[in-house]
């Protein structure tokens, strides 16, 4: 009976009932698409980070990531390969050959940033030849001496394909090595920095331009979907005995901290965001609520007077909320899901925001089309946070209207 006339309340006052309604259904569905777009962005973001840093975890001398000298090198290459290789929880060890120096042609210099690597390996990270613009990548040419540069310094250079080029770098003893390339491909990849220092080589010609055979600068690591990476660099530490053979293992938020700050920031201001905006509507219905038993109060007390006590009829407020709630809630939860299956499907580019340009740690957030990614601990957290927002902005409303006197209630304008 209380809750046939509950509901019955409710469209009595269809005006009131309307408003409120599409208050918590919109605030309900903006809060699901939000996190969707959120989880999914958020998750991007770390893919892309973990792909910029090299992988997910990082094997290099001691000391090479804070100074990126090109004397501190993995010596014992082949074997520490092996040991990160047979570690738990990885999947995959990506040999790489990094090579600061400078790049020349007839037409002047260029600072480069050389990454000699296997071009198979590095598959299992991220597909380098999709960036290719010209020419042919570096396991589809039969040159022992093969570069791709960024497109700025081929133009810089006035290079063309299948021109020479010299590199100029320090060997890991410190004297000045002088090696001969042949432009194979051309590179863009549309972030400025790497484009304009970026270039690409095979590893044994990498390796052989500096004299460092059998030496690696980096070994970026793979691991297991689901496992934490720092567990994994703890198992590679002791598969490789990094601290007797002068290795330093990082994950790649250690390697890249100023990301993870980004996205924390991110995160945390997207909540605050979730926040204001159910706190107004809380207070709103609270409002409104408070201004409904005001104009009832000739109700309330001919309900009190027929024996419908201060505790009943702050049930019956109450009943009205919660059914209310139900409704604003499965519209709420129709209109989030039809927005995460649209952003799942179509993607939402940031650049339609006008962000052109931007980037953090060599990852180019204005690339990234964001999707929606559901996440049900989550979701329902935010259901069971906004169905006790939206009941306990009823909760003082409801009190008030159980303190009425049915003599005083009666001759309320009266």
């Amino acid at each position: 009976m209380l809750w046939r006339v509950a509901w019955r309340n409710l469209w009595r006052h269809r005006t009131r009932t309307l408003t409120m309604t599409s208050a918590v259904a919109f605030s309900y569905g903006l809060c699901l698409f939000s996190m969707g777009l959120g989880d999914d962005g958020h998750q991007q973001m770390l893919d892309e980070a973990a792909e910029g840093a090299g992988g997910e975890i990082l094997v290099h001398a001691d000391g090479y990531w804070a100074s990126k000298s090109s004397d501190l090198l993995i010596r014992d290459a082949s074997s520490v390969l092996l040991d990160v290789e047979s570690a738990p929880g990885v999947t995959a060890a990506i040999p790489r050959m990094i090579i600061n120096g400078l790049v020349s042609s007839a037409a002047g210099n260029r600072m480069l940033f050389l990454q000699g690597i296997d071009p198979e390996r590095e598959l299992s990270l991220r597909d380098l030849s999709e960036h290719l613009e010209e020419g042919v990548y570096l396991d589809g040419t039969d040159r022992d001496d093969p570069i791709i540069l960024g497109a700025v310094i081929v133009e810089k250079l006035e290079l063309e394909l299948g021109d020479r080029v010299v590199l100029t770098a320090t060997q890991p003893d410190g004297e000045v090595a002088r090696a001969l390339f042949h432009l194979t491909g051309v590179i863009e990849t549309g972030l400025s920095d790497v484009d304009e220092m970026m270039g690409l080589t095979n590893l044994a010609a990498a390796q052989e331009a500096v004299g460092a055979d059998g030496m690696l600068t980096q070994i970026g690591v793979m691991t297991d979907p689901g496992l934490e990476a720092d567990s994994v660099a703890a198992g590679i530490r002791v598969a490789s005995a990094s601290e007797a053979n002068g290795l330093e293992v990082l994950t790649w938020q250690e390697a890249i901290p100023e990301m993870v700050g980004f996205i924390e920031v991110d995160d945390a201001f997207l909540y605050i965001y979730l926040v204001v905006i159910f706190a107004i509507v809380a207070f709103a219905i609270a409002n409104t609520f408070l201004m409904a038993v005001m104009e009832r109060v000739r109700e309330f007390g001919l309900l009190n007077a027929l024996g419908l006590k201060g505790r009943g009829v702050a049930g019956l407020l109450l009943t009205e909320t919660l059914l209310m709630t139900a409704l604003a809630m499965s519209i709420g939860f129709v209109l989030g899901y039809s927005g995460h299956l649209a952003a799942d499907h179509w993607g939402i580019p940031l650049s339609i925001y006008g962000v052109e340009s931007m980037e953090v740690s060599g990852v180019d957030f204005a690339s990234l089309v964001m999707r929606s990614k559901l996440n049900p601990v989550k979701w329902i957290a935010a259901s069971i946070l906004v169905a006790t927002v939206t009941i306990g902005s009823a909760l003082y409303p409801a009190w008030r209207a159980s303190r009425l006197a049915p003599s005083e209630a009666m001759r309320f304008f009266g």
